[in-house]
């Protein structure tokens, strides 16, 4: 279900019809139902009376509340990470490399978000790094959007390899500070193309 809504074969706004999905997946109504409640506690989908579920449309209210808090938790978790992240720096080098590489929109949001996993995994703090997993959960569908322009995939890759350069060289302040302008510059950019 979560693959059909982020490919856009159930467009933000429509109806999901449980019976038909159900026959579809050769299942009863009852897990899909199932489903369709922990999609809408994810924000992907919501009940209306009287039409049953429906796609979320995308939000740019959800937008602009959720990036900034992502930015500053990933700052977060990188200046206090310390000296420990220059040893990611190989294993980043290589996500990224992936990542560039990629030229479809599920991988390489996949990949982008082993790149900031993997980046803030060593930070020593497992509620940040809890409370960045719901984040990122909120902004999977936005993520997906951002990757289908090959430009915009491009300059995420450059994004990363600076962020990269700056680990390497010591510059912790520096590799966070290009890690906010990643993110928050995808906000801008999905703002741009949500209108």
């Amino acid at each position: 279900m979560q693959q059909r809504i982020l490919s856009t074969e159930i467009e933000p706004g429509q109806r999901v019809n449980e019976s038909q999905l159900a026959d579809e997946l050769g299942l009863s109504r009852t897990p899909v139902r199932e489903a369709l409640l922990r999609l809408e506690g994810q924000g992907w989908v919501r009940f209306d009376h009287g039409r049953g579920f429906v796609v979320t449309p995308l939000s740019a209210d959800e937008i602009r509340e959720t990036y900034p808090i992502i930015a500053q938790l990933e700052q977060l978790a990188v200046t206090t990470t310390g000296q420990a992240l220059r040893t990611l720096a190989p294993v980043l080098g290589k996500i990224n490399r992936e990542f560039a590489d990629s030229a479809e929109p599920g991988r390489s949001h996949e990949l982008d978000a082993r790149f900031h996993r993997t980046l803030v995994s060593r930070c020593g703090n497992g509620r940040l790094i809890a409370l960045l997993a719901r984040q990122w959960q909120t902004l999977r569908r936005y993520e997906h959007f951002y990757m289908t322009d090959a430009a915009d995939h491009r300059r995420s890759a450059e994004q990363h390899a600076a962020i990269i350069a700056a680990i390497e060289a010591g510059d912790l302040v520096a590799a966070a500070e290009k890690l906010v302008d990643n993110t928050v510059g995808s906000m801008y950019v999905l703002l741009d193309r949500l209108g």
